[in-house]
């Protein structure tokens, strides 16, 4: 079967990322092949864009982007059930990632955001790009980016 419905979601690249930093497989072969980032930064990068998705990100897009060219590309890759976006670009205006953060620390802040992020009931703030998410389109947005950075938890 191809498609969204047999893509792993959120939860189970979490539970996917745990049992390999337990098997000791933690590591850069986890990464899409030329990744910009280590694996710690790839981690912290993932972690900020969940995060965010309950707090609100730093800056948003234009409006007028958000509901033309995003509101279109949330659609493609809600339809597509996969994320294509350059991985060495970060959030605007966040703070930047510890490049010396061991991964099984920042392994251990994705898996608290995502838990945080799971039991979440509240709104949610608008995507910087996409513009406004349900918690449904958010958990199928942020699973598309953590395999698109982490391709090797496949």
């Amino acid at each position: 079967m191809s498609g969204p419905e047999s893509r792993p979601g959120l939860e189970e690249l979490v539970r996917r990322l745990r049992c390999a930093a337990e098997d000791g497989r933690l590591d850069e072969r986890l990464l899409a092949p030329g990744a910009a980032w280590n694996l710690s930064l790839t981690l912290q990068h993932c972690a900020q864009s969940v995060g965010y998705s309950m707090t609100g990100y730093p800056l948003l897009r234009p409006g007028f982007f958000r509901l033309t060219a995003g509101r279109l590309a949330k659609a493609v890759f809600l339809r597509r059930g996969v994320m294509r976006h350059p991985l060495d670009a970060g959030i605007d205006g966040a703070p930047p990632a510890d490049p010396e953060l061991p991964p099984g620390a920042a392994l251990a802040a994705l898996v608290e955001v995502v838990a945080g992020f799971l039991e979440h009931g509240g709104p949610h703030p608008p995507h910087p790009a996409y513009g406004p998410c349900t918690h449904g389109e958010y958990a199928a947005l942020h699973a598309m980016h953590v395999a698109e950075h982490l391709p090797g938890l496949r």
